[in-house]
């Protein structure tokens, strides 16, 4: 009786052993296609831009994450980055912000060349370029007034008659940027005495609001409207 016993579990594990090994064998091809998988997105995460056909670096396109862009070569941004792309070693970069009013210089220090261009991949609104002693200048514009513009800017009548953002009050003839020309007969006829005064004095812009409502509320009065272009004093 016994020997059946050990004779029939003998059956069942003969019956039971293809299946196991079915099971194993597939685990081991998921697990492989799974690794497999991981190491093409990696390299594909890794993978180095590819120059153009003619060999040109600028108008590669330079991929992170998911997206893409092209810088055309004849623009200072990308002619920058073909130079650093081919010049290697390090580089001084500079952080110069642009501001309605005001300009800041920053030195951001040392990069290598391959920084410097993850640095500009990061920021896609800056431009760039060498100045003469040969560190890297980015350029951001920013829609707003600097931090020391803010405690010192005014708008107002200059000499010549011109709507003009000033360093100070109108009577310092510090004038940073000029607007448009007025037609002073008509902001006399239009305006009262108090709003006229408060032009020839200066009007403090303390933010963005302020500076755009002062331009709003003056431009009515702008000749050749159309030819009203702001222009800044060097």
């Amino acid at each position: 009786m016994f020997g059946f016993r050990i004779k029939e579990l003998k059956k069942r594990l003969k019956r039971h052993r293809r299946p196991i090994l079915t099971l194993g064998i597939w685990t081991a091809a998921v697990l492989t296609a799974v690794v497999a998988l991981a190491l093409a997105v990696q390299q594909s995460g890794t993978r180095p831009a590819e120059t153009s056909p003619d060999g040109d670096v600028a108008s590669l396109a330079w991929s992170d994450n998911l997206s893409v862009s092209f810088d055309p070569p004849t623009s200072a941004r990308g002619l920058t980055l073909a130079a650093l792309a081919s010049k290697g070693g390090d580089v001084e970069v500079v952080l110069h912000r642009a501001y309605l009013c005001g300009d800041e210089t920053r030195k951001l220090g040392r990069f290598t060349t391959a920084e410097a261009i993850e640095l500009l991949k990061a920021h896609r609104e800056w431009t760039a370029s060498f100045d003469r002693a040969g560190r890297v200048v980015m350029e951001e514009a920013i829609d707003d007034l600097s931090p020391i513009c803010r405690e010192t800017a005014y708008i107002g009548l200059d000499r010549d008659g011109n709507l003009s953002l000033f360093d100070g009050p109108p009577r310092k003839e510090k004038v940073i940027r000029t607007f448009f020309q007025l037609d002073v007969k008509s902001l006399e006829s239009g305006m009262s005495k108090e709003r006229m005064r408060e032009l020839t004095e200066g009007i403090r812009v303390t933010d963005r609001a302020a500076y755009n409502h002062v331009l709003t509320r003056y431009g009515d009065y702008a000749l050749n409207r159309a030819q009203g272009v702001m222009k800044r004093t060097e």
